[in-house]
């Protein structure tokens, strides 16, 4: 029993080692990628442009079965109560087929135009995800950048104080004034209040994450490193044709130049005749079962063709033709639009990548001359051959270095993401 009992907590310390090292290993840390999937499986507007989808889809075949053939089924009472009349109280049931052969193109036109609202509704979905990606983007390096930014504030504190701890020892042995000694304990207040900032900024950027992927604002949230880089060779010519071809809100522009051209044919459907097929079996009879009557005939078959034609309407379907044409003026100004805003976001993503790139090279070179611009201040100070107010300047030129080159770098991450932003190669690669 006793060995029975001693392999029974074996197997429980060796499962729950093994466990804990599982966790070990997983510390929760998210990559990039690992944060656009959770976004576009969770994200509620790209789940709304997906339902929106099903329900054109949807509609896109009830509008098919407008060209089907229908079927219905009938069942009446006759009763004539004047005496003129001898006929008995008749029962009548029957069925009857009705086919639409012609309706001024309005049934084929309608059919055209679902198909091109579910290619809408792809191209929205398009824009969502493209757009969607973005600020995942814009919020993960965003936290990036926070991260950075907080470690630097703690190294700036850690800077201050040992600044301050050489003022002091300075001050005590009487070769400083004393506001030396108070300047260095005020700016080192100042840095410790910068690190609380900092440290808030960090706390707001986890949650505008968390939130972003469907997560509690509060949860924790570990993110990997994204600091390096190359610099990229991008064309403007290939950012533009890559814009002008790929981008949803262009390609929705054009299928609602299309929209509005079959608007107008099926608002001029009015002034064509409709034609109809109807076929029909009728079973005629004095009871409720429809049994024959002597004299009368119990079955009636019909075949027949139906034209019919407005002739007159006041004019009405003629505005609504009007008001259509008007709609694809509009609609024909808005791809123009379109394609301005395109060519104008790309560009902005353009040049912005390009002082990106320029701002990388001139902050690694300025935090190289901030960092020795520190040390030998820090070193002449403690020589007594450089003042405390020269130590404190290269402290905040030192962290002002660092904030501009993390600034570039992330920024310079974040240019590259907007233009494939702009090229719309998010929406193309994650909308499926």
């Amino acid at each position: 029993m006793n060995r029975i009992l001693l392999i029974i907590c074996f197997f429980c310390c060796f499962f729950s080692t093994v466990s804990l090292a599982a966790e070990n290993d997983n510390d929760g840390t998210l990559s990039l990628e690992q944060c656009i999937e959770i976004v576009i499986a969770n994200n509620p507007d790209l789940d709304m442009a997906r339902s929106d989808q099903g329900n054109r889809e949807a509609l896109l075949q009830s509008s098919k079965k407008d060209l089907y053939p229908t079927l219905s089924a009938q069942y009446s009472y006759l009763h004539q109560p004047d005496e003129l009349y001898t006929m008995p109280d008749l029962f009548t049931y029957g069925v009857k087929a009705e086919q639409p052969l012609y309706k001024g193109k309005s049934l084929v036109t309608a059919v055209k135009q679902a198909e091109l609202s579910v290619e809408t509704s792809k191209l929205v979905i398009d824009q969502v995800a493209n757009n969607l990606v973005f600020d995942v983007y814009t919020r993960y390096f965003a936290l990036l950048r926070a991260l950075r930014l907080e470690e630097e504030a703690r190294q700036s504190v850690l800077r201050l104080e040992s600044h301050r701890k050489d003022a002091q020892a300075f001050y005590a042995a009487g070769l400083i004034p004393k506001n030396d000694m108070l300047q260095s304990e005020v700016e080192l207040a100042q840095g410790e209040q910068d690190l609380v900032d900092a440290e808030k900024v960090t706390a707001l950027a986890k949650a505008q994450l968390n939130v972003l992927m469907e997560r509690p604002v509060d949860a924790f949230l570990n993110i990997e490193e994204s600091d390096k880089y190359t610099i990229q060779d991008i064309s403007w010519d290939e950012v533009i044709e890559k814009a002008r071809q790929n981008r949803a809100e262009i390609a929705q522009s054009d299928k609602a130049v299309q929209i509005a051209k079959n608007d107008i044919v099926l608002k001029k459907a009015p002034y064509l005749p409709t034609i109809t097929l109807s076929a029909s079996y009728d079973r005629i009879g004095d009871d409720i079962g429809a049994a024959p009557v002597p004299g009368f005939p119990s079955e009636q078959k019909t075949v027949k063709a139906i034209a019919t034609w407005k002739l007159w309407t006041w004019l009405k379907d003629r505005d609504e033709v009007h008001a259509a044409e008007k709609n694809l003026q509009k609609a024909k100004k808005a791809v123009t639009k379109s394609v301005n805003d395109v060519t104008l976001d790309a560009r902005n993503s353009f040049l912005v990548l390009e002082q990106a790139a320029k701002r990388i090279k001139v902050s690694e070179k300025a935090i190289e001359h901030a960092k020795e611009n520190y040390r030998i201040n820090q070193a002449q100070y403690q020589a007594q051959l450089a003042t405390s107010t020269d130590v404190l300047d290269a402290q905040s030129l030192l962290s002002q270095a660092m904030t501009n080159y993390y600034d570039a770098l992330y920024g310079y991450q974040l240019a590259l993401a907007a233009i494939d932003k702009s090229k719309g190669s998010f929406g193309q690669r994650y909308s499926k």
